[in-house]
């Protein structure tokens, strides 16, 4: 939604709080959030289209799991932005390219952008022929790969503590056991998907762009 008030364009952030990271280590983190942010919007809008989520093994499981997604995604929503103020953001600079507070704003989300940039097309790329996912459990895996592998800190952003990844991947895998080798091998598919989404998270550099000088400097 956007609001024009005289010249100046204000981008609904979709976010009653948002916690916002000056480090670019922390706009990763940031970015991990806003991905899983976005995935776990469009898993609960489609599950609340079905009414029902589907079984995983006992009703306790599956209830387990799905009460505490919903309860991060409402945690998020009060603290990471949504993925479609940036996709608005970018849309209106270019649609009104010589906006000063617009170019700013944009400028100042780059780092965010391309992060989560990155891991939107890895995802694509691991999923571009084949849609048998489980997205509920690759988001899952994602952060206990960012916070608890990897150690990053959760300072800024302390619900994320509330959560226990690890059981919530163990209950993904004690259904599995009941189920198919066809099914063991998509929850290790995802595990493994996570890892590669966050190796290229890590190894992704934003770069300042250095060749501008400024008028001043030109003049000496």
């Amino acid at each position: 939604m956007v609001i024009k008030m005289k010249e100046k364009v204000v981008i609904d952030n979709y976010c009653e709080n948002r916690i916002k990271s000056n480090l670019l280590g922390g706009v990763k983190t940031e970015a991990v959030l806003v991905f899983t942010r976005t995935a776990l919007e469009r898993i609960f809008d489609k599950l609340d289209e079905q009414s029902t989520p589907p079984l995983l093994g006992t009703k306790e499981n599956t209830k387990y799991i799905y009460d505490n997604l919903r309860n991060l995604l409402n945690d998020l929503k009060k603290n990471v932005i949504s993925v479609d103020y940036l996709i608005e953001l970018m849309q209106n600079t270019k649609n009104d390219p010589m906006n000063t507070d617009l170019r700013r704003e944009t400028k100042y989300e780059e780092p965010l952008i391309m992060y989560n940039d990155t891991m939107a097309k890895r995802m694509n790329y691991h999923f571009s022929t084949s849609k048998t996912s489980i997205p509920e459990l690759l988001i899952i895996c994602i952060l206990s790969n960012w916070f608890l592998e990897d150690e990053k800190s959760t300072k800024l952003y302390p619900f994320i503590d509330k959560y226990d990844f690890l059981t919530l991947i163990e209950k993904f895998e004690i259904y599995a056991q009941n189920e198919s080798d066809k099914q063991i091998k998509l929850i290790s598919k995802m595990q493994l998907v996570s890892i590669d989404i966050i190796e290229y998270l890590k190894k992704a550099q934003y770069k300042f762009n250095k060749s501008r000088t400024s008028k001043k400097r030109k003049r000496k």
